[in-house]
């Protein structure tokens, strides 16, 4: 197994949160992957404060939708650390196809356990 290089994994030696969640290579196309599947245009903030309230609670949006906003942009936070753990500790790259797709689960799985009557299968 090759070791991996952190500038190969997108992380500067002066990470820090903002870095890592939203300017980094990999977070960053996660993020594009995530507003492609929502289909929706985004301009990131540079503070995570501001990028959860503008994520979470976009203008014209009904306030029901918050909720499934919220719960995609925790899933999108989770998988990016997990990704990061891996590449760090385990050495592994995930593609961006397969983030975005435990993204979408991961979200679906949460947004079932908290409205146990949810209408939506995962395929909606």
């Amino acid at each position: 197994m090759r070791m991996i290089r952190l500038a190969e994994m997108g992380v500067d030696t002066t990470e820090n949160v903002v870095h890592l969640f939203l300017q980094c290579k990999f977070s960053g196309d996660l993020w594009s992957h995530v507003f492609n599947w929502l289909g929706i245009s985004f301009v990131s903030a540079g503070e995570l404060r501001q990028h959860f309230t503008h994520f979470t609670k976009m203008a014209g949006m009904p306030l029901f939708s918050h909720l499934f906003f919220m719960i995609i942009w925790f899933a999108t936070f989770w998988v990016i650390w997990k990704e990061r753990n891996n590449r760090t500790f385990q050495n592994t790259i995930s593609t961006p196809f397969t983030l975005i797709e435990k993204v979408k689960i991961i979200s679906f799985l949460w947004l079932k356990s908290k409205q146990v009557a949810l209408a939506y299968s995962y395929q909606d």
